[in-house]
């Protein structure tokens, strides 16, 4: 049986050596993190356990470790460090749009990507605020497309270079979709100070006749055919077809909510061993966990239990957990940041139903 194959995503010895790399260096630094921003000393710890190669299949130079693993080491990042894991966990995406266009030239970023000598980021909320608000707009020119307007959320500003960015062809009623290179001509970056993962180097930019040649377009798609999955299929699964496996066990939507929820009741039930609540909550996250509801409910329910869980564990910690330097504070702000992640107006109407 090889590892690929290990039924415990806990079990796989990249999941074990990632979870030491976590406690022994991201851990400790967490709350300094959320007060500053990510270390550049962060990604090159992660990028010693082989992390930027998880996604990437092995003919790209990657180590394609299976989904399960992946999210259960992005929710043990999260819960440890938010900051550091909003910042890296979007690494997989333009992989997966990389991947999904099978471009040539695009296809040829990907070794790179796994080593770690590129870092992914994405920049596409914008496009679901378009047309009762002005979004990046794509104008279609000679070799590819410029872009221009604000693209309102980028995290890891400074560390990420290769960011799937999305934009809206008024034109043509489409989407545009591509890999840009961060370092090149026409973007400028204005830090963003936000309440919750404050130190995940989160930016706007504004995109100036920003070009992306067509070899690193990856998607263009209707907006009313875009807009009516948006919510209820992630945007990188969006052209597979093919039927998981029987044995392959679901999928949480998104990292984040259960790495928070559990870390924050395993340090307020080391406090209070014996509080029955604490148990029943537990219990319910983790039925939770695997429990699939449709798109967007089950993202709805899960963001809710962390929202629950890391509240318990402010009122485990009493006063001390809402000093700067304490964890319990900074996983509840992170809580509310995923209350507004992804809000495509389906997962609003979710979030709103479910509250």
């Amino acid at each position: 049986m090889t590892v690929e194959h290990v039924t415990a995503p806990t079990a796989h010895p990249a999941y074990r050596e990632f979870a030491q790399l976590v406690r022994e260096v991201i851990a400790p630094r967490a709350a300094k993190v959320d007060t500053t921003e990510v270390p550049r000393s962060h990604l090159d710890a992660l990028r010693e356990v082989g992390y930027f190669s998880w996604s990437v299949p092995r003919e790209f130079s990657g180590r394609a470790i299976p989904p399960a693993v992946r999210n259960a080491a992005d929710d043990l990042l999260f819960g440890a460090d938010p900051s550091t894991a909003l910042a890296v966990t979007q690494h997989s995406g333009p992989v997966g749009q990389i991947l999904g266009s099978g471009n040539p030239e695009a296809l040829a970023l990907l070794p790179e990507l796994a080593a770690g000598k590129r870092i992914g980021g994405a920049g596409f909320a914008q496009i679901r605020s378009w047309p009762h608000k002005p979004s990046t707009t794509a104008t279609k020119v000679s070799g590819g497309y410029h872009f221009n307007g604000v693209v309102r959320w980028l995290s890891g500003w400074g560390l990420v270079d290769t960011a799937w960015l999305g934009a809206v062809d008024e034109q043509n009623s489409t989407y545009v979709f591509g890999i840009g290179d961060l370092t090149s001509p026409g973007i400028t970056a204005a830090r963003l100070h936000l309440a919750a993962v404050a130190g995940s180097r989160t930016v706007s930019l504004i995109l100036r006749d920003y070009f992306i040649p067509r070899e690193y377009i990856t998607e263009v798609v209707d907006i009313e055919a875009w807009n009516a999955l948006d919510g209820t299929v992630h945007p990188n699964e969006r052209r597979r077809t093919a039927t998981p496996f029987a044995a392959e066990p679901p999928k949480p939507p998104a990292p984040g909510p259960i790495g928070l929820a559990r870390a924050a009741l395993a340090d307020a039930l080391a406090a209070h061993p014996d509080e029955p609540s604490l148990t029943r909550l537990s219990a319910e996250v983790e039925h939770a966990a695997v429990t699939p509801l449709p798109e967007p409910q089950w993202r709805a329910r899960l963001d809710a239990l962390a929202v629950r869980a890391t509240t318990a564990g402010l009122i485990a910690g009493g006063g001390q957990a809402l000093l700067a330097d304490d964890i319990a504070q900074v996983r509840a702000r992170a809580a509310l940041f995923l209350q507004v992640r992804g809000l495509s107006p389906r997962v609003r109407t979710a979030r709103f139903e479910h509250i």
